[in-house]
C-alpha cells in the first residue's frame, strides 16, 4: 500500500492541549458499519458504511481525515472481523476485537460467554455506566434483541426476534405479492393499503414484542425494583415514537459501551 493510500500513523495522530488519544470505534453489525472517532471520555463523530461494501479502499476513504491512535471494534460479521483486522495491522494501528474475554468489567452469568454477540455485550455496559442497573436494553437492528443485567450490573442472557426490515424482507421474499418496503411511521392501526397494512404490521408487532418481553423479564428477574428499558439501533426512534415503552432512547449505546470497554483495555 503506497504511502498515499495509508491514514496518519501515531506519530502524525493529533494531540489535544491534554494530550488525549482519538480513538476508532467500530460497530460492524449485519447491515452497516458505525464507525465514531472517540476520546476516552467522549464520541466526536459518527460515519457509517454499508457491511457489504466494506473494503480497504472504502476504509481509506471513509477514515482519511481522522486521525487515529487505536481501534476498539464489536463485529458480529466473521468476514468483516478479518477485513478489519488486516487493514489496521497494515496500518500499524493497535486493533482490539472485543469477546467475552475481553476485559469488560462485568460478570456474565451465561453457560457459552463466547457465543454472546459483542455488540450486546458493549450495550449492557453502556447502559449500566449511563443509566445504572438493573436493565433491559432492546437493540432494533438487522434482529431485536434484548439484553438482561442485574441490580449488581451481570449479564444474564436475552431474547432475540427478527428486525423490523428483516421482516419485511422476509415478507417481499416469501409471497407473491406483497411488496418491498421499509419500516416506517404509521397514523393509525388499521391499514389503508397493502403498504400501510405491513407497517402497521410490521411497528404495531415491534411495539408488543416489547411490552410483553419487558413484562415476563421483569416479573421473573426484578420483582423489588423496576430495571430501566433502554432502546437503541437503527429502528429505536421509530419504535419508541409516541409510546412509553422506553426509559431511554440512545442510538450509539454500542459505540459508548465500546468506548468504555476501551477504557478498561488499556495497553
Amino acid at each position: 500500500m503506497s504511502d498515499k493510500k495509508r491514514l496518519p500513523n501515531k506519530k502524525e495522530s493529533y494531540k489535544s492541549p491534554h494530550h488525549r488519544e482519538h480513538w476508532l470505534l467500530i460497530d460492524a453489525s449485519n447491515s452497516f458499519l458505525k464507525l465514531a472517532l472517540s476520546t476516552s471520555k467522549r464520541l466526536l463523530s459518527i460515519r457509517r458504511i454499508p457491511t457489504q461494501s466494506l473494503s480497504n479502499s472504502v476504509l481509506i476513504e471513509t477514515l482519511h481525515d481522522w486521525k487515529i491512535e487505536r481501534v476498539i471494534a464489536s463485529s458480529v460479521v466473521p468476514k468483516a472481523t478479518r477485513i478489519l483486522a488486516s487493514f489496521f495491522k497494515s496500518q500499524c494501528i493497535p486493533f482490539l476485537s472485543i469477546d467475552a474475554t475481553s476485559q469488560l468489567g462485568i460478570t456474565i452469568c451465561y453457560p457459552d460467554p463466547a457465543s454472546i454477540g459483542a455488540d450486546r455485550l458493549a450495550n449492557v455496559i453502556a447502559a449500566n455506566i449511563l443509566y445504572g442497573s438493573p436493565a433491559i436494553v432492546v437493540d432494533f437492528g438487522t434482529a431485536i434483541s434484548f439484553d438482561v443485567i442485574n441490580s449488581k450490573g451481570a449479564y444474564l442472557g436475552g431474547i432475540i426476534a427478527p428486525g423490523l426490515k428483516t421482516g419485511a424482507d422476509s415478507l417481499h421474499q416469501r409471497t407473491a405479492l406483497l411488496p418491498a418496503t421499509l419500516p416506517a411511521p404509521i397514523r393509525r392501526a388499521v391499514g389503508k393499503s397493502t403498504l400501510t397494512a405491513i407497517h402497521s404490521g410490521l411497528l404495531l408487532g415491534a411495539r408488543g414484542l416489547v411490552q410483553e418481553a419487558v413484562t415476563r423479564i421483569t416479573k421473573g428477574n426484578f420483582k423489588n425494583k423496576k430495571p430501566q428499558v433502554i432502546a437503541t439501533g437503527a429502528d429505536a426512534k421509530l419504535v419508541a415514537q409516541g409510546t412509553q415503552l422506553f426509559d431511554h432512547v440512545n442510538t450509539a449505546l454500542t459505540l459508548e459501551g465500546l468506548r468504555e470497554i476501551g477504557c478498561r483495555n488499556t495497553r
